[in-house]
């Protein structure tokens, strides 16, 4: 029931510009999987063991860099015989990090699973943005700026470029805080302000600016600041 709740009160992204409201297709139900039981005395495998293990084969660092900028993940790869597993989970990742036009961003919690995994461990703040059509399906995910967010230095004509040449409906904004934290600053909260102002006036909707640190987000539009 506690979680039926939570759902309801999830704040959903909605457009004034929304021209399609055709009915969802219905969905088919998912089996629930068989809980499969660890054998007695076989310890689970950790992250630092998993990291261990493709040490040889994979620069992690590299790795999380391409991810992020939508480079090729096969760079990440080091020189030398990749085993098969490795060259498959490579281009496994590479598949469910790429966008596709059927996905569909409906609330912040989309949003971010769509962008943590791109800016959640970046090294150096950076704003992207990430460009919708009509009924909140991905066009592109594209990255504006490198470097601290200031007001003085965002030009609102960049943050929309994309946008404005895809001819989209609506935009989600999002930067990082390469300290983990996802308090928003006087200065997030202003130019949040400025882009929301700005998308009034070319017809494109704002959804949201989120704000992303290592494995927190935080949504400005869900918790009232610049919207």
């Amino acid at each position: 029931m506690h979680d039926e709740e939570e759902e309801d009160e999830t704040m959903r992204y909605t457009q004034t510009t929304l021209l399609d409201s055709s009915p969802e297709l219905p969905v088919e139900p998912i089996a629930t999987p068989t809980r499969r039981c660890r054998q007695p005395g076989v310890p689970p495998l950790a992250n630092g063991a998993v990291r261990e293990a493709l040490a040889p084969y994979i620069d992690l660092s590299r790795l999380r860099h391409l991810a992020a900028h939508h480079g090729d993940l096969q760079e990440a790869l080091i020189t030398g015989t990749v085993p098969d597993d490795v060259q498959a989970m490579i281009t496994f990742v590479a598949e469910i990090l790429r966008p596709d036009t059927r996905d569909q961003v409906k609330t912040p919690t989309d949003a971010a699973a769509f962008l943590m995994v791109r800016m959640g461990l970046l090294d150096q703040e950076e704003l992207w943005t990430m460009i919708l059509n009509t009924k909140n399906h991905v066009i592109k995910i594209h990255r504006v700026y490198q470097g601290s967010l200031n007001a003085s230095m965002v030009r609102i004509g960049e943050v929309f470029r994309e946008a404005l040449r895809f001819n989209a409906a609506a935009m989600i904004v999002a930067h990082n805080h390469p300290s983990g934290t996802v308090d928003p600053s006087p200065e997030d909260i202003l130019v949040t302000r400025q882009i929301v102002a700005a998308g009034k006036l070319l017809d494109v909707d704002v959804l949201d600016h989120l704000i992303l640190g290592k494995g927190r987000w935080l949504s400005m539009r869900d918790k009232g600041f610049g919207f």
